[in-house]
Parts: structure tokens; sequence; C-alpha cells
């Protein structure tokens, strides 16, 4: 099976979740793609610094520039220590996959370079635009997206902050048919994750990514092996959110809430 991966760029969990799909059997990875858009969470410093603060800002940086300097060690050892690729390029180096850095996956001359690549299956790990018809087209199998909420619960962005912003018990990780609305085709897979009491921003976000990583390659073989069991995803049932407001990041930190 022939696959083409877009996500946004990740250092903690996303390059591992790609790494467990391109040891699967019978898979090609054709190629990764980052999109680099204005929505995408790496392009939204100044938004969290507002929101939650320098300190909890600069140790969120702190983090991403330790797994920045483990993918510079990687480099220089040539991948001998064994250390988990923490960037989409240093996963892409590793296994030999072609790396692209785009805007906007519906622009026509992409359209006409994935059509000729005659893909199966695109896969979405929360990539940060619309997948407009054209795209949504193109392999045999669909476009599938990690979401990482109990569908058609929490459906939009940052689930993770809502969740806890509203005190929630669980939340979720959910495999679904990607169409021309968010978050909004049939269920593939999914499962509840219990929210821990001293749960942070980012301790959730790697839960649910990760577990959702699992989910993922779940579905894959079950597409493989024609084994999908859909169920209908009704938004209706459900709840929309967008991005929070720096008002609302600030309530959830006087309110005990942290990023991390």
């Amino acid at each position: 099976m022939k696959i083409i991966i877009i996500t946004q760029e990740d250092a903690f969990v996303v390059p591992k979740n790609i790494e467990k799909i391109a040891r699967l059997s019978g898979i090609e990875i054709l190629k990764i793609i980052d999109i680099d858009s204005n929505y995408s969470l790496v392009n939204k410093k100044s938004y969290f610094i507002q929101g939650f603060g320098i300190a909890q800002t600069m140790k969120m940086g702190i983090k991403i520039a330790g797994a920045k300097f483990l993918n510079i060690v990687d480099g220089l050892t040539k991948q001998r220590m064994n250390i988990s690729p923490r960037s989409l390029k240093a996963v892409s180096d590793r296994y030999g996959i072609c790396f692209m850095r785009i805007k906007d996956p519906n622009n026509k001359e992409f359209l006409e370079e994935i059509k000729s690549l005659y893909p199966d299956l695109i896969i979405s790990y929360s990539a940060p635009v619309v997948f407009k018809k054209d795209l949504l087209q193109i392999p045999k199998f669909g476009c599938i997206n990690l979401h990482c909420s109990y569908l058609p619960l929490y459906a939009g962005v940052m689930p993770s902050f809502w969740t806890l912003y509203r005190k929630e018990k669980y939340t979720g990780a959910t495999v679904h048919y990607m169409d021309s609305k968010i978050d909004n085709g049939r269920i593939l897979n999914q499962v509840k994750i219990d929210i821990a009491k001293d749960e942070t921003m980012f301790s959730l976000i790697l839960k649910t990514k990760e577990i959702g990583g699992n989910l993922m390659c779940k579905t894959i073989k079950d597409i493989q092996n024609s084994n999908l069991q859909e169920k209908d995803n009704l938004p209706e049932k459900g709840s929309y959110f967008t991005w929070p407001t720096v008002e609302q990041f600030q309530e959830f930190t006087k309110t005990g809430g942290r990023l991390i």
C-alpha cells in the first residue's frame, strides 16, 4: 500500500507515529508533507506567550530545543545511538522518504504531483488546513485523519486544551475519513482516554497522539485486510471548538491549568 502523510511539524510524537507506519509490512510511504501555514502551532509562538506567559512558554521552548539537539546528535552519529527521530525531516531521512514543506496541499501544482504517484491512502496527523475535493479524491482508499478527541465531541482546534478547560474526565483519539468539513467524516476507529488529575496540556497532547498513532496503525491494517467497521460521525450530537482566545488561556492558567 502506497501512503502519503500530510501533517505539521512536531518534535515529539508525530515522527514516532510515522516511524510506526514505516515499519508496517506491505507499506511504502511515498512522501511526508509538512504544512507550514499560519495555522501551524509552530508559527503561533506569540499567541502562546500572551496566553500562558513567558515562563510556561520558555519551558516548552526548552523541551523543543532539547528535541532539536537530539536530532543533531542523531545526524552526527549517523543514527548509531538509536535516538527516536524528533522532526519530520529526521524521520524522512532515516527511512529514505521524500520530504516536502509547503503552504497549501490544495495547490494545483502539488495536486498534479500527488496524482502522478497514484497513492492508495493519504494520512493526516492534524494537518492545519482543510482538504478540498480535488485532494480528497486522489487516493484509492481516501484520506483519513487522526483527531485527538472522542468525536463527535470536541471537533475542531486544540481539543486537548478545550477538554482541560472544561474539566472533562475523559477525551479520546479518533481516526476518521476526511471530507470537505472539519473532523466530519465517518469514524473508522476510536478509543476513550482518561484525563489524569494532574494533566497538563502538553502531557495530554503526548498521550492522545501516542495512543492515536497506534490507532492509526490498526486502521491501516484494517484497510489492508478489508476489515473496516465504519460508524457514523454525528456532528449534531457533538461539539465544535475553534482557536481559544488569549483571555481563555489566561483564565485556564489562573484556575491551575498548565501548558507544561
